[in-house]
């Protein structure tokens, strides 16, 4: 068991706009709240969450459902659906489906993984949640599997309403590996045992991490029919520089 989530992360501390920081303790990314130790269910309650954001899919969570801190509430709500991205989700049965492609399905695992990517700023019922636990200036933990992809995304637009800048954005995105890394490295491990070949080796590597392709992708699905990032969010989700300005009075310092 561990004594604490994987990708865990206080964003406190992150420089924003007038060199203003986000406050500690008050939003928090972390891979999935589950099989951990009697000392890592203590730091979580310690912490006094408001919301537990979950953004996994609904395998994922039946496979490993999260410890909810007392006094939290818990929040499901998919960035996506599992049964249109089998590939991507993190489970069980999808390790099962992962290692049993060949050929071109290797390929649509990657092609999954970017269109992903290019959905994620449209989960509309997700980040509204979200958004309006920011209007309240709840304490917000939010998480995925891993905490690297549709929490990096969750933690990339929190960023940017806070006021900071886009390489500081991709910078704490890109952190994601180093977490991650020695999971990645007993993955690639496991596969040489299996003797996989190259070819999905490497797939997986690029699923397991995230990179600015992956990140860019995102990006511009969202401005594709708008001015730029700003016209996305208002005209999406009514996030106004009014909005912006009531979240930096709440989270920064």
């Amino acid at each position: 068991m561990r004594n604490k989530p994987n990708n865990f992360r206080d964003m406190g501390g992150l420089v924003c706009k007038d060199n203003k920081t986000i406050r500690h303790g008050k939003l928090i990314r972390s891979a999935s709240l589950f099989d951990l130790s009697d000392e890592g269910k203590q730091m979580l309650d310690n912490l006094h969450i408001n919301t537990v954001l979950d953004l996994r899919s609904n395998e994922e969570v039946a496979n490993k459902p999260d410890y909810v801190p007392l006094g939290s509430t818990y929040t499901h709500l998919p960035v996506f659906d599992n049964r249109k991205f089998d590939l991507v989700v993190v489970s069980k049965e999808q390790t099962d489906r992962v290692l049993a492609l060949t050929g071109d399905g290797i390929e649509e695992m990657r092609r999954q993984k970017y269109t992903v990517y290019a959905q994620m700023p449209f989960a509309k019922q997700t980040w509204n949640h979200l958004f309006s636990c920011l209007d309240k200036g709840e304490t917000i933990l939010f998480h995925c599997s891993e905490g690297k992809d549709r929490t990096g995304m969750a933690a990339a637009v929190i960023e940017y309403c806070l006021g900071r800048t886009l390489p500081q954005i991709a910078e704490q995105y890109l952190l994601s590996n180093e977490y991650v890394k020695w999971h990645n490295r007993k993955t690639q491990f496991l596969l040489l045992m299996l003797r996989k070949e190259k070819r999905l080796r490497d797939c997986i590597q690029f699923c397991e991490t995230v990179d600015m392709h992956q990140f860019n992708t995102a990006y511009t699905a969202a401005v594709k029919n708008y001015a730029d990032f700003d016209d996305f969010l208002l005209k999406e989700y009514n996030i106004t520089e009014e909005r912006k300005l009531h979240w930096q009075t709440l989270y920064l310092a």
